[in-house]
């Protein structure tokens, strides 16, 4: 690799699913994404918007992709996150978003990692798909989802 080429960061993330409104409405309703502008491509979806930056492209998966498949190519639906492990969305606000997760029903887990200056919430969306909501650490930080242990940390690190 030519060492004029870098990495500037993740652009953005793209879910195939066949529930592309509850999908929508998880990510909008729940994670505070706002959904925009999309090109017209000749195939249904959806494209999510952290302020002006798409971050999440959905997908339509119907009977008939034969436009998806052109664009995108052939994928088997399995659900979930298959080899991806987790999305994780850096975020503000802690308390706030506690609050609504709770007053929505929506059910998550919280680990606290002082040692990386993170409080971590975790949900799935509608498509089995762990997200993973990052807030910063602070002592005064409450747990009012299902608790999750910290990992077990080496003073080393990496």
């Amino acid at each position: 690799m030519a060492s004029t080429t870098s990495i500037q960061r993740l652009d953005h993330i793209t879910v195939r699913t066949r529930k592309p409104a509850e999908t929508v409405r998880f990510f909008t309703e729940v994670v505070g994404l706002t959904e925009g502008w999309r090109p017209g491509f000749n195939f249904p979806g959806h494209w999510l918007y952290n302020g002006d930056t798409a971050v999440l492209h959905i997908v339509s998966v119907t009977d008939n992709e034969a436009e998806l498949r052109s664009y995108l190519g052939t994928r088997t639906e399995s659900g979930g996150t298959g080899a991806v492990d987790h999305i994780a969305f850096r975020c503000h606000g802690l308390d706030a978003m506690q609050q609504h997760l709770i007053d929505r029903g929506q059910h998550f887990r919280e680990r606290v990692v002082p040692d990386i200056g993170e409080h971590q919430l975790f949900l799935q969306d509608p498509n089995g798909i762990n997200i993973e909501l990052v807030f910063p650490h602070a002592e005064s930080n409450r747990v009012r989802g299902e608790r999750v242990a910290a990992p077990a940390m080496s003073s080393a690190g990496r």
